[in-house]
């Protein structure tokens, strides 16, 4: 007997409902792999950036996370209702935005150095431009707060900054129709079309949605800067093939004389594996660039001798509001722990005027201990060889201190092998703003091509301020610097025991300029201190 229509239906439609609920359980396990992959990338994060001086830079991919979050959600709603039946549930799957999602996160992992992902920047009007989110010594936010008139989605944003890319998922077919809803696209081009002048067929397509989306990256990028220049654009279109349709074609050129570059799925190669290796080109290690030669300033010397960083200190009376502070840092994390690591494996330099401010504060006022760290550390004219000065060391520190640490400190030149000349003249004139012993420190690091390794991180950001307000560096590289999260400083003795001996190196009548008072207060603060 033929089986009755009702029950054909019936097995049709548990055939559709079956299939729905397959679509929607491989939609929901590729959410969960991209999770997976993004919620690695953020421990990886968490890794290369656990000593910065900053708090690891969360801001780099929430805004990507949360809404991968948002969609895994939605997409778990619509297994447990198909499996329930829900009439809805099928226009819940087919409205799922991770078709986009995936693209963006693939271009990620095409990227390197990604700074943020699905960042919102200002679209201005731009009086002036602004700062861009990027590295330039420090990784920072930049100034790109959305103004009233809205802001602008980067999908990823690169290169330390330097790139950003738009991904859209505009096909072939979805341009067509705009074209025609313009009433520009009427069938096959023909040739008086297709010689048509440039400026013409900008005008011809001005308010097709694509081409209004690179006009708005491109005048956006445009507004904004990372090391005194404006950030490269890219619209990413993975869905769109170059040489299907001339006038399609036409259309991509117009955007690309708005001055962005094109990356079509004919130009985007396969998305790498996800390894341990593409996350370190993903997000390398602040370190990874570092130069052979370190060069130590005044504020990391001051560190690398104090007690608080070599023994377990205890508070005293007359210890200030500073000195408890640093005694309760110690105790959360050692600074040794920190500045070891780094500086172990390279040799050490510093500059003249950083080992003379050193020494005078170390011999002015530092305990007995102190002093003895400091010859250990920077004079060599006491003769002991490396090995003799790390033992020294140790039998001073309650820390392990590394066999190969190189001591002492070499001191140079801040203009050796006449590196300075590198400087252009606003490059100097901006320099002088900065106080020595900082002036001497900084720029023979930046000349030599030397990282500087610091615990000062409010000169940095000063320095990094003003160097973007230079209109440029010509072929000269950004300055390599590496601030550390805390500083240490002497924790020195009582005021019965060093009254009247605090002395200044030259004339600091009226300014300090030897650094004594960057790292100790002013003159009169001090006796408050004490």
């Amino acid at each position: 007997m033929a089986p009755s229509t009702d029950m054909q239906t019936t097995d049709d439609i548990s055939q559709e409902d079956a299939a729905r609920l397959a679509a929607s359980k491989d939609l929901l396990k590729r959410a969960e792999s991209l999770q997976s992959e993004l919620v690695q990338f953020a421990d990886h994060l968490t890794d290369v950036y656990s000593d910065y001086f900053q708090h690891m830079p969360t801001y780099i991919y929430t805004s990507f996370l949360s809404e991968l979050r948002a969609e895994l959600e939605s997409l778990e709603r619509v297994v447990r209702d198909l499996q329930s039946t829900d009439p809805l549930s099928l226009h819940r799957a087919q409205s799922t935005n991770l078709p986009f999602l995936e693209p963006v996160w693939d271009m990620a992992k095409r990227s390197r150095d990604i700074v943020r992902l699905r960042c919102a920047v200002s679209v201005g009007p731009f009086k002036k431009q602004i700062l861009a989110p990027g590295t330039r010594i420090v990784r920072t936010q930049g100034e790109s707060l959305p103004f009233r008139s809205g802001s602008f989605i980067i999908d990823v944003i690169a290169d330390g900054g330097h790139s950003w890319y738009k991904v859209s998922s505009m096909t072939n077919k979805r341009l067509l129709f705009d074209m025609a809803k313009e009433a520009l696209y009427c069938g096959d081009s023909d040739e008086e079309d297709e010689e048509d002048e440039a400026e013409s067929a900008m005008e011809a397509y001005a308010d097709i949605p694509l081409l209004k989306l690179a006009r708005n990256l491109a005048n956006t990028a445009k507004g904004h800067r990372i090391q005194s220049q404006n950030p490269r654009a890219f619209l990413v279109l993975p869905r769109i093939e170059k040489g299907e349709h001339p006038e399609i074609d036409r259309v991509l050129e117009a955007c690309c004389q708005l001055g962005v570059t094109l990356l079509c799925s004919d130009a985007l190669s396969p998305p790498p594996p996800f390894s341990d290796n593409l996350l370190h080109t993903m997000a390398p290690s602040p370190k990874a660039s570092f130069s052979k030669v370190l060069n130590i300033d005044t504020s990391l010397l001051v560190a690398l001798a104090s007690d608080f960083s070599h023994t377990t200190v205890t508070k005293q009376p007359w210890f200030s509001h500073s000195h408890n502070d640093h005694t309760d840092l110690e105790s959360k994390q050692s600074m040794l722990s920190l500045a070891y690591p780094v500086l172990s494996d390279h040799e050490l330099v510093c500059t003249q005027e950083a080992a003379d401010t050193f020494l005078h504060i170390a011999d002015t006022l530092g305990t007995v201990s102190e002093k003895a760290r400091a010859q250990l550390i920077l004079r060599s004219e006491n003769g002991e060889s490396q090995q003799q000065r790390v033992e020294g060391l140790q039998l001073l520190s309650i820390h392990k201190v590394p066999p190969y640490l190189q001591l002492p400190i070499r001191i140079v030149d801040m203009n050796e092998g006449s590196c300075q000349d590198r400087f252009s003249e606003p490059i100097k004139k901006m320099l002088t703003t900065v106080l020595n012993p900082g002036r001497s420190v900084f720029s023979y690091g930046w000349a030599s091509g030397t990282t500087t390794m610091t615990c000062n991180s409010v000169v940095v950001k000063q320095l990094e301020k003003d160097l973007e307000h230079l209109p440029t560096l010509g072929a000269l590289p950004w300055p390599s610097i590496w601030a550390f999260p805390t500083s240490r400083p002497f924790v020195g003795v009582p005021k019965k025991i060093r009254e009247n001996v605090r002395k200044h190196i030259g004339d600091c009548s009226l300014t300090c300029t030897c650094g004594l008072d960057k790292l100790y207060g002013h003159r009169d603060d001090v006796k408050k201190l004490l």
